[in-house]
């Protein structure tokens, strides 16, 4: 099981290799194959076509993404350092995916489930990330659960938003420390669930 795993890691990491170089279209399955160093049999055993590497990759993504975002609940408490500690590991994270957010948005018209899909899909994802922050409820006792989950989803888009744009798209910045200021806008977002570290206990 854990080897299949790891085959299955392996040749979507060759995809991304592979759709970067070459177009969605051109792209061969035997290109995957041998950029994995396997058999095009063992291509077809994990993915029927190249729409189904391609889903995949996007799950991928979805993936990182709620593994950043449970990392961020799992602090005992939030505060600022803490989250500007855990940007720094979510930077990190999303330099990780930049290459497959490419790879899938140039194959999107060509390669991606239906448009309701991908909707039902993205929200879903979502659903679960927001889910996240709004636990444990302590955090947000005194904060209308409606409130805490617009407060949490603000937070999950400007975050998305922000990363999606500075590193999958490589928008140039000039501020010295782009984070810092990510933080602090992350921290007015997610102000009723914060601690403050002189009173925390």
């Amino acid at each position: 099981m854990e080897q299949k795993r790891r085959t299955h890691l392996r040749l979507l990491e060759a995809a991304v290799e592979v759709f970067a170089e070459t177009s969605f279209l051109d792209a061969r399955m035997e290109d995957i194959a041998q950029a994995a160093g396997v058999t095009r049999a063992t291509v077809y055993a994990h993915f029927p076509g190249k729409a189904d590497i391609i889903n995949a990759l996007v799950e991928r993504v979805y993936a990182l993404m709620e593994e950043a975002y449970a990392e961020l609940s799992a602090l005992p408490r939030w505060t600022r350092p803490g989250i500007r500690a855990w940007l720094d590991d979510a930077q990190t994270r999303w330099e990780q995916m930049a290459p497959i957010r490419r790879v899938t948005n140039a194959a999107a018209p060509d390669a991606l489930r239906s448009r309701a899909a991908g909707r039902v899909q993205y929200i879903e994802a979502h659903e679960r990330y927001v889910g996240l922050l709004i636990e444990p409820s302590e955090r947000w006792r005194d904060v209308d659960p409606a409130e805490a989950r617009q407060r949490a989803l603000m937070a999950v888009l400007q975050t998305e938003s922000f990363f999606s744009a500075w590193i999958a798209v490589g928008w140039r910045l000039d501020t010295p420390d782009p984070l810092h200021l990510l933080a602090d806008s992350l921290c007015h977002l997610l102000a009723p669930a914060l601690q403050n570290d002189a009173t925390a206990p």
